[in-house]
């Protein structure tokens, strides 16, 4: 499949690249970019998961410590928890951006999705930063399991399909984020965590406006609004297992699952 599809750089500066999908390339080429990704690769259409993904505390965490937070125990521990799904998007994010851009030669396509990987990078060490200020949240391997899986399936080799899954959680992180920094919740109280929210929220909106534009051919199509609301629906069942964490930060769970699932094709970054 090839085209022009107008963008946005990293930047916010507008590009037009051509586009072209070659989902039957030689499996042997994946293995190969499957190794030099350190892991990330299709395998019947899906991205391994890193196993780094659960691990919220990385080397040189504690380099990364963020002083100064003042939440409640109960805030300090709900955020911990909702912590575990957020860091693990951003790791995943970053991988698939990575890849995205790598497997791509149009140079301002490429530079657009590497400038985003950089940014998904920079939020995982934020939130990384963050949570080794916080309690140890409880071991969860159904959270775990649940994550693999959801995560795993986000990737495709129709790259239009990834782009609209992208757009459909990315823009969700976005109402999520939005919720929870509202004036007059737990984590507004917060001016530390209150900018960390605040830096990822409006990075995520570029993201979105970026990755909408890529998948534009598709997801104004009934096939690509359909492939949105069940990447909707997959991320509220991950929600779920945090759902106690979100109503602890004043987040009323069920309301913002309908949102979601509402919005599932606007692309709205709100």
């Amino acid at each position: 499949m090839s085209g022009l599809i107008s963008g946005f750089s990293a930047k916010g500066r507008k590009v037009t690249f051509v586009f072209r999908s070659n989902p039957r390339a030689p499996s042997a080429a994946r293995g190969i970019e499957e190794r030099r990704l350190g892991g990330l690769g299709h395998q019947d259409g899906a991205v391994r998961s890193s196993a780094a993904c659960f691990q919220l505390s990385p080397v040189g965490a504690t380099e990364l410590r963020i002083e100064g937070v003042r939440l409640s125990a109960g805030s300090a521990g709900a955020l911990a928890e909702l912590l575990q799904v957020l860091s693990c998007g951003e790791e995943s994010a970053a991988l698939a951006f990575d890849h995205l851009g790598n497997s791509r030669h149009e140079r301002p396509l490429g530079s657009a999705l590497a400038g985003i990987a950089a940014d998904e990078r920079e939020h995982q060490a934020l939130l990384a930063g963050l949570g080794a200020s916080l309690p140890q949240p409880r071991q969860d391997p159904s959270l775990e399991a649940t994550m693999r899986r959801f995560f795993m399936r986000l990737a495709d080799r129709d790259v239009l399909v990834h782009f609209v899954r992208i757009v459909a959680i990315d823009s969700a992180v976005c109402h999520i984020l939005g919720a929870l920094r509202c004036r007059g919740k737990p984590l507004a109280s917060d001016d530390r965590v209150g900018s960390i929210l605040e830096r990822i929220h409006h990075d995520e909106a570029r993201h979105v406006a970026i990755a909408s534009r890529c998948a534009a051919p598709l997801l104004k199509s009934a096939r690509g609004r359909e492939i949105a609301a069940d990447a909707r629906e997959q991320l509220t069942h991950v929600l779920r297992l945090r759902a106690d964490s979100l109503d602890s930060l004043l987040v009323d769970p069920d309301r913002l699952f309908l949102r979601l699932r509402a919005n599932a094709t606007a692309g709205k970054a709100i």
